[in-house]
């Protein structure tokens, strides 16, 4: 004899209700690939998800920036339920080298703000463009930082600091450079070392 049991799935009131449009949503991240549709039509959509939960916090214009503190503005493109980056995201995805297969993370960050980290199709985080961004540490749209290694400058001629992670940044990176020089200065003493040259 075999038995087959059925189980049925038990519906409570609490598995069918709709998710608050709390302004503390859990949900501040979420992620894009870009597909032929996304290129061609110089938009993205974003999640309905993440529309329905924060999208009436949204204004009509956002800010994107990357991690090396680059910022754009967007504006936004609201059809019917669905929110859409418009204008300025074909500008933002040009600057970034941004095309099909690509995998963008979004953060929100509040005030109409994300932060955006990009994937290229080997599925790695991308090297940023290293021209003149604005930083982000500061209200201030006219505070520059030149990365090529200038000074930056605001309009009104006053010098600007940089970041302090910046400076750590670059303090690891010169100290990266010494262990490479270190390396390669015992390498050279190990041949002397053992009488061999190898030349």
């Amino acid at each position: 004899m075999v038995n087959t049991r059925q189980t049925k799935g038990r519906v409570t009131a609490a598995s069918h209700r709709r998710q608050s449009q709390d302004p503390d949503s859990p949900v501040k991240k979420f992620f894009k690939l870009v597909l032929p549709s996304t290129v061609k039509s110089n938009m993205m959509r974003i999640p309905t998800r993440f529309s329905n939960l924060l999208g009436a916090q949204l204004s009509d214009i956002v800010t994107f920036e990357t991690p090396v503190g680059f910022k754009r503005s967007i504006k936004l493109k609201r059809i019917n339920d669905e929110i859409w980056f418009a204008e300025g995201w074909s500008e933002f995805a040009e600057a970034h080298s941004i095309s099909e297969g690509h995998f963008l993370l979004f953060e929100y960050k509040g005030n109409s703000s994300f932060r955006v980290m990009i994937f290229d199709v080997s599925a790695c985080e991308i090297e940023y463009p290293t021209d003149a961004v604005l930083i982000s540490d500061s209200d201030d749209e006219n505070e520059i930082i030149d990365v090529t290694g200038t000074q930056g400058t605001r309009e009104n001629d006053q010098s600007v600091k940089k970041r302090p992670r910046d400076i750590e940044f670059e303090k690891i990176l010169t100290d990266v450079d010494a262990i490479k020089v270190l390396e390669a200065e015992e390498e050279e003493d190990k041949r002397v070392f053992r009488g061999k040259d190898f030349f």
